[in-house]
């Protein structure tokens, strides 16, 4: 949002130690007290741009956290009309993805694909390669959310939906494979994995389940090089679905004792019911009813210990 830190002509004004104050609260999470700073700050009639972006940033932020969404809005809207005043493309481009993500948030979808690609113009105007990738995948988060909530409730396959859903995850692939090329141009892996993976889940949805597994092993591959086990726990699981739907079944058990290996090393129980309830359905398909039956029974053993754990609560 700038560094108003550094502005000499803000060096003792009131205006500017109240912002850094709001930002300090917004940051230690006390949303609230932030707020009434951050508020203070503009009542003080500051004319200095960078300050007032700067205000008007962690408002925006923090009236999301507050769930305040209007207000947030609002707030996103000002920090990008005073970063285009200063002629600050690059921040004007972040306060446009602000702006997108609360409008995502909230389900419209539509405003916020105008704001990600807003986004996506100014940081190709200035050849910021890191902010086009992120504009890139926000605009497929965007139309992932808005497929998924046109399927929910539909009850059907993956590959089943309605041409709606489909032009709508299909638009989030193309997306998403722009952010993939970008990032790994950039040769960042994090960034690279969950490109992989969203892609990987878009793909499962609309029944490309050969692509799903490509992208869901690469996610694999870079999960367990930063072994990041959540990641690994997702990845293992998306393949073994994604090999149930093309009849794979012993491929499909491979990646669900994989699931359930992450569990029991993170000794998460939920995980862990979740893994020996596919591994069941999984081994039933494979005719092998003695391990069916093994992996059902652990299943409700953990969700009987888990829900007198609820009870208990």
């Amino acid at each position: 949002f700038g560094d108003v830190r550094t502005t000499g002509s803000m060096e003792s004004s009131r205006c500017r130690d109240l912002a850094l104050e709001g930002e300090r609260l917004c940051r230690s999470g006390d949303w609230q007290a932030g707020v009434t700073r951050l508020e203070e700050a503009l009542q003080e009639g500051c004319t200095d741009l960078s300050t007032l972006s700067f205000a008007y940033g962690h408002l925006g932020e923090a009236y999301f956290y507050l769930t305040d969404y209007e207000r947030s809005l609002d707030c996103h809207r000002q920090d990008a009309k005073l970063k285009k005043r200063a002629g600050d493309r690059t921040g004007e481009a972040k306060a446009y993805g602000n702006l997108g993500n609360v409008q995502k948030a909230i389900g419209r979808f539509d405003e916020a694909v105008a704001s990600f690609h807003r986004q996506l113009a100014l940081a190709q105007e200035v050849d910021d390669k890191v902010r086009e990738s992120k504009a890139f995948y926000s605009l497929g988060n965007v139309y992932h959310s808005k497929g998924k909530e046109a399927a929910n409730g539909l009850q059907l396959d993956p590959g089943q939906y309605p041409v709606s859903v489909k032009e709508a995850l299909q638009n989030a692939a193309c997306f998403y494979e722009a952010s993939l090329q970008l990032v790994q141009e950039l040769t960042d892996k994090v960034a690279e994995g969950r490109a992989c993976g969203n892609l990987g889940n878009t793909h499962y949805l609309l029944g490309n389940f050969e692509k799903a597994i490509k992208y869901h092993n690469r996610r694999l591959e870079i999960a367990q090089e930063f072994q990041d086990r959540s990641a690994e726990r997702r990845a293992c699981t998306n393949l073994g679905n994604a090999h149930v739907f093309l009849c794979q079944f012993k491929a499909a058990a491979k990646y669900y004792r994989k699931t359930l290996l992450v569990a029991l090393e993170t000794k998460d129980r939920a995980v862990e019911a979740q893994a020996c309830y596919s591994l069941g359905n999984t081994y039933t398909l494979l005719k092998d009813y003695t391990k069916a039956t093994e992996y059902h029974l652990r299943h409700l053993e953990i969700a009987r210990e888990l829900s007198d754990k609820l009870d208990a609560m």
